[in-house]
């Protein structure tokens, strides 16, 4: 049997093994669209946040851990501007009831954070390159004592990630990366 300090630890490792960078969001005039030539990336994104639960609950069910009523809401929105800057603001709740025997424990997590840094266009086909990435986690969001610590997901060490772009959908994956992040505009 798992001990519940194994299971906190593999939930925080699915919080960190996702999708997708954070940031403080300088929002683009949306009445002016990128350049005609512009990367398909460039512009606004909102996060799938059903897909991404989804994706989620699977990850954890996968690994064996005895977690019963899994749920994630909350939205996250990510920007590429044109002169190659990033930025996400992301604010996720994850809920569910982790069982160890006879013991239950209620899991209420919030997680919000901003993060910055750098993109260019990759070298090899749907892959863009990040640099001087920052993280900052939103200090008006309460962490839960009684949870396993929720840390945001930090593109710091991550040079180079997936990112298969259509006109209205965006694919963002870390390198082994078990869960992707599919944003829409």
């Amino acid at each position: 049997m798992r001990t519940l300090g194994t299971i906190a630890l593999a939930a925080t490792a699915l919080l960190l093994a996702g999708c997708t960078a954070p940031g403080g969001t300088p929002e683009p005039d949306p009445d002016v669209p990128p350049a005609a030539d512009a990367p398909c990336i460039v512009g606004t994104w909102q996060l799938d946040v059903a897909d991404y639960a989804a994706q989620s609950e699977a990850f954890v069910l996968g690994l064996g851990l005895p977690i019963e009523g899994f749920g994630m809401t909350g939205a996250g929105q990510i920007t590429f501007t044109e002169d190659g800057l990033v930025s996400t603001d992301i604010e996720l709740t994850t809920t569910g009831t982790i069982v160890a025997g006879d013991t239950m424990v209620p899991l209420n997590q919030p997680s919000a954070y901003s993060g910055s840094g750098d993109w260019s266009v990759g070298a090899v086909d749907d892959t863009i390159d990040l640099a001087n990435w920052a993280n900052v986690p939103d200090p008006d969001v309460p962490v839960s004592p009684d949870g396993p610590p929720v840390p945001a997901i930090d593109y710091t060490d991550i040079p180079t990630v997936t990112a298969a772009c259509s006109a209205n959908d965006l694919v963002l994956q870390g390198p082994d990366a078990p869960l992707s992040a599919l944003w829409h505009r």
